[in-house]
Formats: C-alpha cells, sequence, structure tokens
C-alpha cells in the first residue's frame, strides 16, 4: 500500500515536472515568434518612414521649382511692354494673328464703346490661364474682319500685360446663329482654350473660330 502511494507521488511530480518543461517551450516558441512579429512591424514602419521621407524631399523639389518659377515672374515688370489702358479702357493683354497681320490690345470689358476700340473679353478666367477665353471683335479689317479666312492649324499668339506669350492653335471655325452661345462654354477638359468672335455682314451670323494651346 505504502509503495503504491510513493509510485503515485512520483507519477505525480513527474507530470508536474514535464508539464512545466511543455510550458516553458511553449512560452520560448510564443516569445520568438512574437520577437519576429515585432521585427516585421518595425521593418514596415521604417520603409513607410523611408518612403514619407523621400515624399517630402520630392514635395520640397517641386516647391523650390515653383518659388523659383515665382520669383521669376516677380522679377517681371508688368505693362512695361504694353498700355495701362487704350481710350480710357484697360488693357489685360495683347491678340496676334500673324496669318492675317491683326495684333490689337485686348480690352478688360465687352461694351459698346470699348467694341468701337478695339477687341475685348467677353468671358472666361483669366488671361492664358485653364478655361476659355473669349474675345469679340467687329468685322473691321483691322480687327475680327478677316478671321474666317483662317484654316485649321493657323496660330495665334496672346500675350499677357507681363508679356508672356502662349501659342494657340486653330482647331474650328464655324458660323452659328447671334442667339447659339456654345461655343462660350468654359468646358475645356482643363485645358487653356480661346475663342474669337465677330460678326458677318449685316449681322446674320456669328464667325467663330477656336484655338487650344500648343507647345513648341
Amino acid at each position: 500500500m505504502i509503495k503504491n502511494k510513493i509510485n503515485n507521488i512520483y507519477n505525480l511530480i513527474s507530470l508536474v515536472i514535464i508539464l512545466v518543461i511543455i510550458l516553458v517551450v511553449a512560452l520560448i516558441i510564443c516569445g520568438k515568434k512574437e520577437e519576429k512579429s515585432i521585427i516585421e512591424v518595425t521593418s514596415t514602419i521604417n520603409t513607410e518612414k523611408l518612403n514619407n521621407k523621400s515624399k517630402e524631399v520630392s514635395i520640397d523639389i517641386v516647391g523650390e521649382e515653383e518659388i523659383a518659377e515665382a520669383r521669376a515672374t516677380l522679377n517681371l515688370q508688368e505693362y512695361e511692354n504694353m498700355p495701362r489702358e487704350v481710350n480710357g479702357f484697360k488693357v489685360i493683354g495683347k491678340i496676334s494673328i500673324p496669318k492675317i497681320e491683326v495684333e490689337k490690345y485686348i480690352l478688360e470689358k465687352t461694351t459698346t464703346e470699348s467694341l468701337l476700340v478695339g477687341v475685348t473679353k467677353i468671358c472666361g478666367p483669366e488671361i492664358n490661364k485653364i478655361g476659355n477665353f473669349c474675345i469679340a471683335g467687329h468685322n473691321y479689317g483691322d480687327t475680327f474682319g478677316w478671321i474666317s479666312s483662317l484654316e485649321i492649324g493657323d496660330e495665334i499668339y496672346i500675350t499677357d500685360t507681363y508679356d508672356r506669350s502662349v501659342k494657340y492653335q486653330v482647331y474650328e471655325i464655324e458660323r452659328v446663329s447671334p442667339y447659339d452661345t456654345s461655343s462660350l462654354s468654359q468646358d475645356t477638359n482643363s485645358e487653356k482654350e480661346i475663342t474669337l468672335v465677330t460678326c458677318t455682314l449685316g449681322a446674320l451670323k456669328r464667325v467663330i473660330v477656336k484655338a487650344i494651346e500648343v507647345y513648341d
């Protein structure tokens, strides 16, 4: 009987020792897995930091270019090469159409009086900005009288008051009803466009010339 009790105690102690060993081994394995997991997470964080750092550097570079461009713009003298006003109307730029030998200052607003002086802005963004910059002029020979003779591919130049020019290329010429204003739409798919508008003889139709910015 006593011998059986001793054997039972011995077996119990052995079982406890085995369980303790298993527990220790399990803790060691879990610890290594956790350590590995931490390393992976740390590696991911470091990579993200590096990516963020490279992005920041890229943003800084872009910022420097924009600052340089802004400084160059600030060094330009506005109205150095064109008048501020013509007959009391503010000048916002100049249009040049080499093919028909037209070069006119663009006046800020379209009124009966300003149209007698030159060509005028009807609507649209600031000059040479994204959108549809629309210009009106009478069908006189020295203004828009010959724009109907332009052809697809002809060039038009718009110069702002800082003497910065943008080249546009004619892509559409049409005659429309005086009540058709679709050509003045500002939906340009984020492009810079210009629209020239004048009347036909007798003002029965409108001549519309549309051009889009092109790059050398």
